[in-house]
């Protein structure tokens, strides 16, 4: 923005980064203005994005790791997201939420009950005990999701790309079920969820321009269109996105 008040255009420099944990991205283009962005996607949205991409490049294990954290940090948002609709201040909601950060039992436990107070009873989609649905494997011999997703992060089990193919579609379509109830029913609390995301840019700014950006990905709060029904057919369209990206 400050090339295009000084010049009358922005510059169209671009700058590789690497994704950073914070979502926060400083650049200084040649004409020596210093911009601070901060992109605009939570967390789950792009862990989920790093799951999708593991899996194509050949990592089954990698894939499960990052799609069960993508998993756990949609429940911190869809939590943030109940309580400011219920009028909670966000700071001391930041606070609340140390006691439970590391541990995630406490975190689902915490969905749970938010879902089941927005609901006014209804009971909560739950992902965790359902089985795999394999043909050639017994149902009584198949571990649930839940056990599945703790032997690959806390066991080491290496599962076969078909294991995780469908672990990403319980989770993609779980995800964006939820998605689309917040937006029916809490469309102005999540759009001051991801204003308090956006503003810690302004917090460490120090005389910096604040920008933000936002990337397609396969979870996403601001899609327009409609999502792909499944996970495989979301891996598609990022395989085209990647190819059209790399020129390949």
């Amino acid at each position: 923005m400050q090339c295009f008040q000084e010049y009358g255009k922005p510059s169209l420099e671009f700058q590789e980064v690497e994704l950073q944990d914070n979502g926060l991205y400083s650049a200084t283009c040649s004409n020596g203005h210093k911009t601070l962005t901060i992109l605009q996607e939570q967390k789950f949205e792009i862990l989920f994005d790093f799951g999708a991409l593991a899996l194509l490049d050949g990592y089954p294990r990698e894939a499960v790791t990052s799609m069960a954290a993508a998993l756990e940090r949609f429940y911190e948002f869809y939590i943030s997201v109940i309580c400011i609709k219920n009028n909670i201040d966000i700071t001391n909601l930041k606070k609340t939420w140390k006691h439970v950060a590391s541990q995630s039992e406490r975190q689902f436990g915490a969905y749970l009950f938010t879902f089941l107070i927005d609901h006014k009873g209804s009971e909560p989609p739950i992902i965790d005990n359902r089985k795999p649905s394999f043909t050639d494997i017994s149902k009584k011999n198949t571990k649930n999701w839940k056990e599945f997703r703790n032997a690959v992060v806390h066991k080491g089990y290496i599962p076969t790309y078909l294991e995780t193919l469908e672990y990403g579609n319980i989770v993609y379509c779980h995800i964006n079920e939820l998605i689309t109830d917040l937006k029916e029913r809490s469309s102005d609390s999540m759009q001051k969820v991801t204003f308090h995301h956006i503003a810690r840019a302004n917090e460490v700014a120090d005389k910096r321009v604040v920008s933000t950006m936002s990337i397609p990905t396969l979870v996403s709060l601001t899609r327009g269109e409609k999502a792909p029904e499944t996970f495989e057919e979301a891996l598609e369209s990022i395989k085209k996105y990647r190819k059209w990206l790399h020129h390949k």
